[in-house]
């Protein structure tokens, strides 16, 4: 259930893909482009990971303090059931515990329009299918964080889900527009810090920062010796 992400990483989302929200409200997926989005597929009938990752997540972005829901970046949450609806939306979101009325510009709960349920959330890799036995969907747990532009930048798996973890792949969706007061900050944050695809979370960039030091030693090291020959040489023409 593990999506290929080396192979859609980068990909482009199709912004004429059509959704009706909770509140029967229709909207293109390029109108939430234009800022980072953070997307979410669930299933509205589910009574175990949809609704415990959509909880978990309200509690994540709460803990968020560099970044405000609804000006600096977006979330959608879309079922990939055929059989949900703007009404199921909508009892989902209740059953769930809402958002707060400060998010309700920026989080949509919704479903696809059309019938191109399948072609959707095959374009992020996305892959799902019917348990008789378990009489429910199985799926990946996953956030997808997509670029203004509408690419994907990054996968975050619902174990890993942290404010920490949450900033910095927002940071790395888009490093000039988000939070612009603070874009040099994020710029060196970006760079000091890289994904670790093996235990799911960002450490510290080491080879970076060793080349970097080395750097930083290496010129120390041309200025010493130069500081060094110039007293030198003041010496040998007293």
């Amino acid at each position: 259930m593990r999506i290929d992400e080396p192979q859609f990483l980068g990909a482009r989302l199709d912004g004429a893909v059509a959704f009706t929200d909770s509140e029967g409200q229709s909207f293109l997926l390029r109108q939430v482009f234009g800022k980072p989005l953070i997307l979410l597929l669930s299933y509205y009938g589910c009574d175990g990971t949809c609704p415990t990752m959509n909880r978990e997540l309200a509690k994540v972005l709460a803990k968020v303090d560099r970044f405000s829901l609804g000006t600096d970046y977006r979330v959608l949450t879309v079922s990939f059931d055929k059989r949900d609806s703007s009404r199921t939306a909508a009892e989902f979101l209740r059953q769930t515990g809402g958002i707060p009325e400060q998010w309700h510009a920026g989080w949509r709960h919704a479903v696809l329009a059309g019938d191109d349920v399948e072609a959707f959330v095959a374009s992020v890799g996305f892959r799902f299918f019917w348990s008789d036995a378990a009489k429910a969907f199985l799926h990946p747990n996953v956030l997808v964080f997509v670029t203004p532009e509408g690419r994907v930048a990054r996968y975050i798996y619902g174990t890993r889900m942290d404010a920490t973890t949450i900033e910095m792949a927002l940071t790395e969706a888009d490093w000039e527009r988000i939070a612009n007061s603070t874009a040099v900050f994020d710029i060196v944050t970006g760079a000091c810090f890289s994904y670790n695809y093996e235990e799911g979370r960002y450490q510290l960039n080491y080879s970076l920062l060793a080349g970097v030091g080395s750097l930083i030693l290496g010129l120390a090291l041309m200025g010493l010796g130069a500081w060094g020959y110039r007293r030198r040489m003041g010496r040998l023409h007293e």
